[in-house]
């Protein structure tokens, strides 16, 4: 807000300002970059009208229902439904973690109690100009009953010829003054280096709850984890505020600190920060700066991750196996990760507790053969795919020949793993993971090639993505 009012030429402490002003303000400070055209504002303004103008219209013909719903005694379970319904894939109508649903009404953390006005605000805040006024209706008057509310698959429609990949003209002077304030508060990580390009959501502010989501399962989980892998998605503005809040390392550490407080993490934290009251209630400017960075990326290219871990395994590799995570890639492929059987689910069980924005699946079969320590060898591999990526996600099992030896049929089911899995947008991909067998073994070797050529031979309409230790080597070589 100080940096909006600075770049309009406001007072930072005007309660009202005149309409004439603010237009007149708001249209000098559009037009005074030489290389920006004005031309370039009307698609971004056009869909902030049509997003406000459904607002205004929803918050109409719910009003009336809020009220009548609040006086039956509906309770936040209810309410909790009807959110999940309403959230952006890949969270829709799935169980949201501890303190998400309280968040978009503006409700206490640990508040099970909510006011007419709580849920009327937030449909109002909310509103997508796609959505449907008769299916958000429907799913208000089903608070309470059995059924449960149901909500309509929210569809970004931009607008004709608009090109969201560069959707914000340059405005160089808001950026300026953006950096001085990053250096008048410290923030020197956040202050960007060049230019960024970005495109933008902001007329469907549903999109933002995805970042919120992930907010509310790190403070469960690893914060730590999560404002790195901010950092590495360039949202350093949004990664050194966590730091300054939820890090031992912050303002807010070095502050109970020196009064020799106890300094509080993850959840207890968020609870005595949603507590404090000054005059710039800092729970306010935390969720208007996480709903911002939630609907602003950066045009940026994701990568995909694949590593031989052996000889380490997964026991001998975890931390820079963890460190793989730690940087959020969409998909990771590791193979020769040499998890026996017995440990198969309690590795997984950890890798989700840590990283719980990732769907993983591990492959593994104990070959009758004997490693150089006289122990059978672990074949085995594991995939990871990132859920704000590829919000829906199956195993899927290649068969064999029945010809083939049992041996190397086991052999192969540790060493292949296929998934399939489905973008936002619906475009669906095949993920081969795969460790072949060296040179040394070439009957192995032609029954895995043999194997995955059938299988992408069957395949001729699908995406297949292939990663892995190939070990293409001809035999002899």
């Amino acid at each position: 807000m100080e940096m909006t009012c600075k770049w309009l030429d406001l007072e930072p402490q005007m309660k009202e300002i005149p309409y004439e002003s603010l237009t007149k303000n708001l249209i000098d400070s559009l037009t005074e970059d030489p290389e920006d055209n004005s031309d370039g504002f009307i698609p971004i303004m056009e869909l902030h009208n049509a997003h406000f103008e459904k607002a205004q219209l929803l918050q109409d013909a719910t009003s009336d229902i809020i009220q009548q719903k609040w006086a039956e005694g509906t309770d936040l379970e209810d309410i909790r439904k009807f959110l999940q319904s309403w959230a952006p894939e890949p969270y829709r109508n799935k169980p949201m973690p501890k303190g998400m649903i309280q968040a978009p009404l503006g409700i206490a953390p640990n508040s099970q109690i909510w006011a007419q006005t709580d849920l009327s605000n937030c449909i109002f805040r909310n509103t997508e100009a796609a959505d449907s006024i008769k299916v958000l209706v429907k799913s208000l008057k089903s608070l309470g009953k059995t059924e449960g509310p149901t909500s309509q698959d929210p569809k970004i429609t931009p607008a004709e010829g608009l090109n969201l990949v560069r959707i914000f003209p340059r405005m160089r002077n808001l950026h300026e003054i953006r950096r001085d304030w990053l250096s008048d508060e410290e923030l020197w990580l956040a202050i960007p280096e060049g230019e960024t390009q970005t495109h933008g959501l902001t007329h469907v502010p549903r999109h933002a709850w995805k970042l919120m989501v992930e907010f509310f399962l790190a403070l469960n989980t690893n914060i730590g984890s999560w404002i790195q892998n901010l950092e590495r998605r360039d949202m350093m503005l949004l990664g050194s505020l966590a730091e300054n809040i939820f890090r031992f390392t912050g303002v807010y550490a070095r502050k109970k600190q020196a009064s020799l407080a106890v300094i509080l993490t993850g959840w207890k934290c968020w609870i005595e920060f949603n507590t404090m009251t000054d005059d710039k209630n800092p729970r306010t400017g935390w969720f208007l700066n996480l709903r911002i960075s939630g609907l602003i990326s950066t045009n940026k290219a994701e990568k995909a991750v694949s590593w031989n871990v052996g000889p380490h395994g997964y026991k001998g590799g975890k931390e820079e196996i963890h460190k793989i995570f730690d940087q959020g890639p969409p998909i990771i492929c590791l193979q020769d990760v040499r998890i026996p059987k017995r440990r198969k689910h309690s590795v997984k069980r950890e890798l989700q507790r840590v990283f719980p924005h990732y769907w993983i699946y591990i492959t593994t079969a104990q070959s009758p053969r004997k490693d150089c320590r006289d122990h059978p060898y672990v074949f085995s591999v594991l995939t990871a795919l990132h859920s704000a990526f590829f919000p829906k996600v199956m195993q899927i099992r290649c068969p064999h020949s029945r010809k083939m030896k049992p041996d190397i049929r086991r052999e192969i089911d540790g060493s292949l793993s296929i998934t399939q899995a489905q973008t936002p947008t619906g475009t669906t991909f095949q993920f081969m993971n795969i460790y072949s067998f060296t040179a040394a073994n070439p009957m192995g070797q032609t029954e895995m090639w043999t194997t995955t050529e059938k299988w992408i031979s069957k395949q001729k309409s699908n995406r297949i993505i292939m990663q892995g230790d190939l070990n293409c080597a001809h035999p002899g070589c």
